[in-house]
C-alpha cells in the first residue's frame, strides 16, 4: 500500500505498535528485510558492540572521536529517552522524520506479511539510513545479548564487549558464563575483539571463542591506565597512560567513576582502528571527542544534571551493576539531602536492585512509568526493609511533585532506575516545570 503514512506521528505510532510482537531473538526477519533492501549493512564498515553495561558509553565515545576526526559516522543505539530518532544518528544528527515515513511506506507490505518486531524493523531502518547517507563507519550497539540479536548480521571490522553481568536471564541464561557465551556470539572469524573490564570466567569464555574464530583478543585493562583526578557535577578530568602515549587533563563530560573503564575500552578500540585503517587520533582529537560526547552522541541520562536549586539529576541505571555505582557517582555532587524517585521494569532483579537503593538510607519515592512492562511500586515496597524510608506515588508527575515539595534548594533529587522512568519524567518536567 503506497503512502499509507503521510505524517510522522501516525508512522511512528505504527512502528511502536510492532512491540506487541515482543522480542524475537533470532535473525530470520532481519535477514529477510535486509535482503529486500539489497543488504545495506554490507555498504559500510562497522564496529559492533555488546555488553550488559558500558556498551552505550563506549559507542558514544567512539562516535564522538570519529566525528571530531572528520569521518562520516553512523551511530545506532537503543533504547531512546525522548525521541525515537535518538537511536539513529549520522555525524551527531538524528535521522529525519521524512526518511522514517518513506522507509515505512516502502516496506509496509513486507512488514504486514512477515510481522517483524519493532527492533527488527528499527535495525533495518538504521542500516538503510547509513547506506543512503554514505557513512564510512557505523558504530552499532546490540540490543539484547549478541548471538541472535538483530544487529548480528554484520561482518564488522572490529567487535567490542564491555562489562558483563546478570540481566535478561529469560533470553541469555542465568549465569555469567552463559550470558558471556551469548554476547561472545558477535565475534567473527579473523575479526579482532576488544574486551573490557570483566572477571576471569568471562575472560576465559572470550579467549576460547576468539581462538576458535582465529580472532585476536585484546584485553583493554592491560593496554591503558586511566586515572580520574578531578571531578564535579559536569564531568571529570582524567589522564591516559599506555606504551604509545601519556596524556593529561582530558575532560569527560559525563559523570561516574565507572566511565574510566569505558574510556579504557574505547581507547583500546581506537588503537585497533588505527592499526586496521591507518587513522591516527591526535591528542587534540581525543580531548575534543571525549569532551563533546553528550552533544555528538545525544548521550543523555547518565547521571546528568538538568537543574539546580534543588539539583535534579536523571540517570538510567536499570540493573543491579549500574545501580551499585550510584553511591560513588553521588560524590561528584555537593548537596545536603538526597531524595530518590525510583522505578523498574518487571523483568529486572528488582529485589536485589532495591537493596542497592536501600544502602543509601534516604527518602525514596516509588512510582511507575506509563509502560506495559513497568513494575508496580507496591511490589517494590513489599520487599523494602526500611519501609519508613519509602513512599508510593501512582505516577511520575505525583512522584516529582512530592519530591520537590520535601526538598530544599540545597538538596538533590535523583530520578533513576529505568529509561522509561527518565523518559516520562523529562516529558513532564519539560511541559510543567522547566
Amino acid at each position: 500500500m503506497k503512502n499509507k503514512f503521510k505524517n510522522y506521528k501516525d508512522c511512528i505510532s505504527y512502528l511502536f505498535d510492532l512491540e506487541r510482537a515482543g522480542i524475537k531473538y533470532d535473525l530470520k526477519n532481519t535477514r529477510t528485510i535486509l535482503k529486500h533492501l539489497d543488504n545495506p549493512h554490507k555498504k559500510f564498515k562497522s564496529i559492533h558492540i555488546a555488553g550488559t553495561n558500558g556498551k552505550g558509553s563506549v559507542a558514544a565515545f567512539l562516535n564522538s572521536v570519529l566525528i571530531e576526526k572528520g569521518l562520516r559516522t553512523g551511530l545506532y543505539t537503543s533504547p531512546h529517552i525522548l525521541d525515537f530518532r535518538e537511536r539513529i544518528l549520522v555525524n551527531g544528527k538524528m535521522i529525519s522524520k521524512n526518511f522514517i515515513i518513506d522507509f515505512t511506506n516502502r516496506l509496509f507490505n513486507l512488514i504486514e506479511d512477515i510481522k517483524p518486531s519493532f527492533y527488527e524493523i528499527s535495525t533495518a531502518l538504521a542500516f538503510e539510513y547509513f547506506r543512503v547517507c554514505k557513512v564510512k563507519y557505523a558504530i552499532v550497539e546490540t540490543g539484547l545479548g549478541g548471538r541472535l540479536d538483530s544487529t548480528n548480521v554484520l561482518k564488522p571490522m572490529l567487535t567490542i564487549v564491555t562489562g558483563i553481568s546478570i540481566d535478561h536471564t529469560e533470553f541469555l541464561g542465568n549465569t555469567i558464563k552463559s550470558i558471556a557465551g551469548e554476547k561472545a556470539g558477535i565475534i567473527k572469524r579473523n575479526v579482532p575483539c576488544v574486551l573490557g573490564h570483566v572477571n576471569n570466567i568471562v575472560k576465559n569464555v572470550f579467549t576460547d571463542k576468539c581462538k576458535s574464530k582465529n580472532s585476536k583478543l585484546l584485553f583493554a585493562p592491560s593496554l591503558f591506565e586511566i586515572e580520574m583526578y578531578k571531578k564535579n557535577e559536569n564531568g571529570f578530568l582524567f589522564s591516559i597512560k599506555s606504551k604509545e602515549r601519556a596524556l593529561n587533563a582530558v575532560k569527560c563530560s559525563l559523570v561516574g567513576e565507572y566511565q574510566t573503564k569505558n574510556i579504557c575500552t574505547s581507547l583500546a578500540a581506537l588503537n585497533q582502528i588505527t592499526e586496521k585503517e591507518g587513522i591516527k587520533f591526535s591528542d587534540a582529537i581525543l580531548h575534543i571527542g571525549f569532551n563533546n560526547v553528550v552533544e555528538n552522541s545525544k548521550f543523555y541520562g547518565r547521571f546528568q544534571l538538568i537543574s539546580v536549586k534543588p539539583s535534579i539529576v536523571i540517570d538510567v541505571s536499570h540493573n543491579l551493576e549500574s545501580l551499585s555505582n550510584i553511591e560513588c557517582n553521588l560524590k561528584h555532587f555537593t548537596y545536603d539531602r538526597l531524595v530518590i524517585i525510583f522505578a523498574l521494569m518487571k523483568e529486572k532483579e528488582y529485589k536485589k536492585c532495591l537493596k542497592e537503593i536501600e544502602k543509601l538510607n534516604t527518602q525514596v519515592v516509588l512510582t511507575k512509568p506509563q509502560y506495559k512492562r513497568a513494575l508496580e511500586p507496591t511490589e517494590l515496597y513489599k520487599v523494602a526493609k526500611r519501609k519508613e524510608n519509602f513512599v508510593i506515588k501512582e505516577n511520575v508527575k505525583e512522584a516529582f511533585l512530592y519530591a520537590k515539595d520535601i526538598s530544599n534548594k540545597s538538596d538533590l533529587i535523583l530520578i533513576t532506575g529505568s529509561f522509561f522512568l527518565v523518559s516520562d519524567f523529562l516529558k513532564i518536567y519539560n511541559k510543567y516545570f522547566k
